[in-house]
């Protein structure tokens, strides 16, 4: 396994956001020294060949990092097969990685934050991960600069290689551990009233996703993912383009400017209530219920738009 961080991208189609992406990542001055590796996947049908021929000739004529590494995907395996294949590939290969995805904007202290805290929390096996997102929330008089909670957030994180191992990813043992992991439903619906849904509809394949499996990963085994008190990412993959994602953004938030270098951990197990609630606001079932009614009336008044 190699001792070296690594930085992985995952894309598809959308090169416009794509430049804006690494455009962003650049601004980090650890790059020169870290090496990239893109998980590009594969057109659906002839159609989208051009949109993904697009996209790899802007890796192809990329520089800025120590070395771009390509796994271009010949034919299209869908976003949760993209991820589980690149992800298992990571955690293999490289003791730590760090993840981007294409629709995201981060701040240039990005990979120093993610850097540091992998460096903190590295031998604490009770941590899975390290975001870099979190939605607005009052820190008041907290004097760290990250909060411990529950939930996997997949806008911009960090993790191990050998946090890997046991993820479970067939749908059938997806749901056997579903059905039979005692408290398991009742640990999962905890962090928030969308989960159980999500995990149903991947095990169904309506979906298909990969972070559902990382918090099933996190709640069957009462693990801890570290967020930041100030979000080092923006997502703007709110749009007709995206895959998984549309309708309210409900994911606007401050975002730091990058010009902090130096960060102060919190220990793995200071749990402070305040703020983990006000992360898992959004979740709230009387939120969610909320956010589905917008939701619907966009589509509804979209599609009187396209029929006039």
């Amino acid at each position: 396994m190699e001792q070296s961080l690594v930085i992985g991208v995952f894309c598809y189609n959308r090169v416009s956001k794509l430049k804006r992406c690494i455009e962003a990542l650049l601004k980090n001055p650890e790059c020169p020294h870290l090496d990239i590796i893109f998980f590009s996947d594969g057109p659906k049908d002839e159609a989208g060949r051009k949109a993904i021929q697009e996209v790899r000739d802007y890796i192809d004529n990329l520089k800025g990092f120590k070395s771009v590494i390509k796994h271009y995907r010949e034919h299209n395996l869908s976003t949760g097969p993209n991820f589980r294949t690149g992800l298992t590939y990571l955690s293999e290969n490289y003791e730590r990685f760090i993840v981007v995805e294409d629709d995201l904007i981060v701040s240039p202290n990005y990979i120093k934050y993610l850097t540091d805290a992998l460096e903190f929390y590295k031998n604490d096996q009770s941590v899975f991960c390290v975001t870099a997102y979190v939605f607005p929330i009052k820190k008041e008089d907290y004097p760290y600069d990250t909060i411990v909670y529950k939930r996997f957030c997949s806008y911009g994180w960090g993790s191990w290689g050998n946090r890997f191992p046991n993820i479970i990813w067939e749908h059938d043992e997806l749901e056997k551990l579903m059905k039979t992991s005692p408290g398991f439903m009742r640990r999962l619906t905890a962090e928030g009233a969308d989960l159980p849904r999500l995990l149903r509809k991947q095990i169904a394949g309506i979906i298909s996703t990969w972070d559902i499996q990382m918090q099933t990963h996190v709640a069957e085994n009462r693990l801890k993912v570290i967020y930041p008190t100030l979000s080092k990412v923006d997502n703007i993959g709110f749009d007709e383009e995206s895959t998984n994602t549309s309708g309210v953004n409900y994911l606007i938030t401050p975002i730091d400017p990058g010009v902090k270098r130096s960060f102060r951990f919190c220990p793995a197990n200071n749990i402070n209530p305040r703020l983990q609630s006000q992360i898992k606001s959004p979740y709230n079932y009387s939120t969610l219920v909320i956010r589905k009614l917008k939701n619907d009336f966009l589509k509804f008044t979209n599609n009187i738009r396209k029929a006039e």
